[in-house]
């Protein structure tokens, strides 16, 4: 009886220490959505938006993450840079409260369908230029080298193109609001993050 009573309490004990927080134990998660085309005649430029952005979210992380406190994920949807299928991937996004903010709209009819989504939903949704969206160019100048560097390591040695430029640049955008909206009310919500970045433009 008494070996029992040890095991019991040996039992309790463990379950305490495994249910406590200690200080450097893994920070909670935030997430970031790209949709975008992994399939079909536009994988490519999707493929380089993804590379971009994961290169942002990780140097992020690697940073400390947003506000300190959070580190971030990052959610990658399929929608063929179709209109229909953008709309069916918007909905996605948004039932994951986790997602703050989503990069997309990869033709000027792609954000036109899903941005209503977006909007009802509260979900910052930040798309291309049109302009860029209609006639998109691959740079090969004036690219920073260390950025350069490291977006080749991620996408097998593939130059980055303009789809790139722009993810990296507006997944960086969007993690500063993020980080904005963390320090500013204790964790990030998705009207906060709307609001740092409209306090940004």
């Amino acid at each position: 009886m008494l070996a029992v009573a040890r095991c019991l309490l040996l039992a309790t004990g463990l379950l305490l220490l495994a249910a406590c927080t200690f200080p450097g134990s893994v920070k909670p998660t935030v997430k970031i959505g790209l949709s975008a085309p992994f399939e079909g005649l536009y994988r490519d430029l999707g493929y380089e938006a993804l590379h971009a952005v994961r290169l942002a979210v990780r140097q992020r992380n690697d940073a400390g993450g947003v506000g300190d406190r959070y580190l971030v994920e990052l959610v990658a949807l399929n929608d063929f840079n179709e209109p229909e299928e953008a709309v069916v991937q918007a909905r996605k996004m948004a039932v994951d409260p986790g997602v703050l903010g989503v990069l997309g709209g990869w033709s000027p009819e792609v954000a036109r369908a899903a941005a209503p989504t977006y909007q009802q939903e509260g979900l910052a949704f930040l798309v291309p230029s049109t302009d860029w969206a209609r006639n998109p160019s691959r740079p090969q100048e004036g690219v920073d080298p260390q950025f350069l560097a490291a977006y080749q390591a991620l996408a097998g040695g593939a130059p980055p193109g303009e789809a790139a430029l722009w993810a990296y640049a507006e997944a960086n955008r969007l993690l500063d609001a993020l980080d904005a909206a963390t320090r500013a009310e204790g964790e990030p919500t998705r009207a906060g993050v709307r609001a740092a970045l409209a306090a940004d433009n």
